[in-house]
Formats: C-alpha cells, sequence, structure tokens
C-alpha cells in the first residue's frame, strides 16, 4: 500500500511541476493579442503606400 501512495505523490509532484513550468514559459496574451496577431498579419499583406512618383516602367 505504501508503494502505491508514493507512486501518487510522485505523480503529483510531477504534474504540479509541469504546471508550473508551463505556466512561467507560456506567451504572454491580453484581451486584445488576437486582435492584434491578425492586425499583424493583414498589414504584412497589404500593398506598400504609393510614393508620388510612379514606376520606371508605368505611363
Amino acid at each position: 500500500m505504501a508503494g502505491v501512495i508514493f507512486l501518487f505523490v510522485a505523480v503529483g509532484v510531477c504534474v504540479v511541476g509541469f504546471l508550473v513550468i508551463w505556466l512561467r514559459h507560456r506567451d504572454r496574451t491580453t484581451f486584445t493579442s488576437s486582435v492584434d496577431r491578425f492586425d499583424a498579419e493583414m498589414s504584412a499583406l497589404r500593398p506598400p503606400a504609393e510614393s508620388g512618383r510612379r514606376g520606371r516602367w508605368r505611363r
């Protein structure tokens, strides 16, 4: 019976250790982080703003 109790304690310590490590190393997220990530992706796909002059081959 003592072996089973030791096994449960060892598994419990491993689970708690895993949760602590996972919580400390996960990415921090805010309430609007998904919106910010979407906006960053959309701005990467957006064509650059046009300047006053045209390209060399355009008329």
